[in-house]
């Protein structure tokens, strides 16, 4: 009587374990698939969103480049510094221009002017000369260049074809530049 028991709770036991394994796989597949679709999603709106982000950040950055290239070719006191200033304002003065039509394509409104502290920092660049001058300034370009390569290369495989071409063109810029402010900085002795 007991072996009949132990067999009768064993083949319930076991059919209960079967229908909630197939209850699970229902609901398995239902979420796996729901969460799928709200990805999908999220994702679409992330790349508009980061579409947006790309362009505002890359306007702040182009608008401190010529900032700063304007103020260094007043204070540098080397002259291939200068030069190099002169040469951040011509271009990102272009590639601020691209950006420009690439937002209003968009409808996305771009900044037209640096957050207080990055102004005030400009202002205090504007008080400093010759050596000192010229150290902060190219220490800043191989920095800021180092942060502009990693938002732009990011930006080349956006999901937006015409992200991804402006930051792709744009990259060939930024790389320069970078190459050339480390070769300016690591041949001038300050």
């Amino acid at each position: 009587m007991k072996t009949k028991h132990l067999i009768a709770s064993l083949s319930l036991v076991s059919l209960a374990f079967s229908a909630c394994r197939n209850t699970d796989k229902i609901n398995e597949s239902t979420t796996d698939s729901s969460i799928e679709q709200t990805m999908t999603d999220t994702t679409a709106v992330n790349r508009g969103a980061d579409a947006d982000d790309f362009m505002k950040t890359a306007a702040l950055a182009g608008i401190m480049e010529i900032e700063l290239g304007k103020i260094a070719q007043q204070n540098a006191a080397n002259p291939k510094i200068k030069k190099f200033a002169g040469q951040m304002v011509n271009d990102h003065t272009r590639i601020a221009n691209d950006l420009k039509v690439l937002a209003d394509s968009k409808k996305v409104s771009l900044p037209g002017s640096l957050p207080a502290a990055d102004s005030k920092h400009v202002e205090e660049m504007k008080k400093m000369t010759g050596a000192a001058f010229d150290k902060h300034y190219m220490d800043m370009m191989v920095k800021d260049h180092i942060k502009a390569l990693d938002l732009f290369k990011s930006a080349a495989v956006s999901g937006d074809v015409k992200i991804r071409n402006f930051a792709s063109k744009t990259l060939r810029t930024l790389e320069r530049h970078f190459k050339r402010a480390g070769e300016i900085n690591a041949g001038v002795s300050y």
